[in-house]
């Protein structure tokens, strides 16, 4: 006989990793264990690079210490009991694939995680006497990027304190994994018993918003090959990167602050316009529906000790074509943006996830038909602070060692092409891009990438024109 899950009412705050075990599945980590394929995994990878030498006896201790604050970085999913439910795997030190720096980043089993049978955490160390690279790879069913994160925090406050340059906890508090109970909570705590009649409305609404989704499809990024990608010598889990220095992101800054936009609106903006011009070049027309997934956090701060889990719902904003020149376009986004964060409409996709999870045959259904949900993903995950003491334009050390740069990119969906992260560190910002593997080359990726970044260049400058040897 199986155990029984816990319940909140059973857990005290300081409850032991273990005890949140048996778990089952929220709908959001259920519709992406559903939605990930050895075509398409639901996996993605996080980046840090350091100068200096990095110490293994410490890696290793500050890895083992972080992965077990982090109960669902160790967990698989078991389904003996009927329906799917975490459960931790026996094997509780993480693995490590440690090599030299030329080493390329390589897996028996590609990017694919097998949650049946393995944790969604891999890590890779690539390592040279003066500088090193880590590449942890998440499975999303896990968690999300900013969970992900936070776990690299975690490791770095940890391997100060093997290095005994700080307590051990001084830097990060013991997360409450009691918290883990309520990462499937979409409307905050605490909170009333909606009436009946709300209840109706949300419901309505909800089916609404989810018919939208699926009925008035976006348009495909066009392929940056003459044909399909068949075959692929690259690292797996490849993304491009590109950084505004810290005069450049401030300057970023000043200019959306000018046009009155917060500085993701403007990041939102032009990355529609370079989608749409680049489907003009690559096959012939602009036209259609434009439409990036923005993924949004719904975490309360009564959760900031929740360990790595699943916080966020998508919204979208959706350029249509109608807007008659470049401005006009921001006061669309602009106007999206508004209604995302006064109707909070990501509750609306966790919602139709939640509704959905009642009749397990409609996410596979919706899943078989392949439905693009959108263009593009553009995540903006601000700024990344490691400690306390790391204030912007700083940057963490430990020793001689450095933390130089942190970047990193979303899963790859079959129909959404390409994938962006923008992450600020040491008042740098950095653009990080994964395009479709299976239609973009790793010169096409780039190729999209410089193409946009020229685009906020030019926007940064006061001119929006494109430029027509870009």
């Amino acid at each position: 006989m199986s155990s029984p899950c816990p319940k909140a009412s059973e857990l005290s705050p300081d409850a032991e990793p273990e005890a949140v075990f048996p778990l089952p599945l929220t709908p959001f980590e259920r519709y992406y264990q559903l939605d990930d394929s050895r075509e398409y995994p639901t996996t993605f990878p996080v980046e840090i690079r350091f100068s200096g030498t990095l110490d293994r006896q410490h890696f290793d201790s500050a890895l083992d210490s972080s992965v077990r604050r982090h109960p669902l970085l160790r967990a698989r999913i078991d389904i003996s009991s009927g329906k799917p439910r975490w459960v931790p795997v026996e094997r509780t030190e993480p693995e490590v694939d440690w090599d030299d720096e030329q080493a390329p980043i390589m897996h028996a089993g590609g990017e694919f995680i097998d949650l049946a049978s393995e944790p969604g955490l891999r890590t890779w160390v690539r390592s040279a006497p003066d500088r090193a690279r880590v590449l942890f790879q998440f499975h999303h069913a896990c968690c999300d990027g900013l969970a992900a994160l936070e776990f690299v925090k975690d490791f770095l406050a940890l391997y100060k304190a093997a290095r005994s340059e700080m307590p051990a906890g001084s830097e990060r508090g013991e997360p409450e994994y009691a918290l883990l109970l309520r990462r499937g909570d979409f409307v905050p705590r605490p909170a009333s018993r909606p009436s009946l009649a709300v209840t109706l409305r949300d419901t309505w609404y909800t089916i609404k918003v989810w018919s939208w989704i699926l009925i008035k499809k976006p348009v495909v990024l066009a392929s940056g090959e003459t044909a399909p990608v068949t075959e692929r010598t690259e690292e797996i889990l490849a993304f491009a990167t590109s950084t505004f220095s810290q005069d450049e992101s401030q300057t970023l800054r000043e200019r959306a602050a000018s046009l009155g936009a917060p500085v993701n609106d403007l990041l939102l903006r032009d990355w529609l316009l370079v989608l749409r011009r680049w489907n003009q070049q690559h096959s012939g027309t602009g036209r259609g529906r434009f439409r990036i997934n923005v993924p949004v956090s719904v975490r309360t701060r009564d959760e900031v000790r929740m360990p790595a889990a699943n916080r966020i719902g998508y919204a979208f904003v959706t350029d249509e074509g109608t807007a008659a020149d470049d401005a006009g376009l921001l006061d669309v986004v602009l106007e999206e943006t508004r209604r995302i964060k006064q109707w909070k409409l990501a509750l609306y996709f966790l919602g139709g996830l939640a509704l959905a999870g009642k009749f397990p045959s409609v996410i596979r259904w919706a899943l078989r038909r392949n439905a693009s949900l959108a263009t593009a993903v553009l995540s903006n995950v601000g700024r990344f602070s490691p400690a306390r003491s790391v204030r912007r334009g700083q940057k963490w050390t430990c020793g001689d060692l450095v933390l130089e740069r942190v970047c990193g990119a979303p899963p790859i969906r079959k129909l959404t092409r390409a994938a962006m992260i923008v992450i600020e560190y040491a008042g740098q910002t950095t653009f990080c891009l994964r395009c479709d593997p299976h239609f973009f080359s790793a010169e096409q990726t780039r190729a999209l990438l410089d193409a946009y970044v020229a685009q906020i260049s030019q926007t940064v400058d006061g001119n929006s024109e494109p430029d027509p040897q870009a």
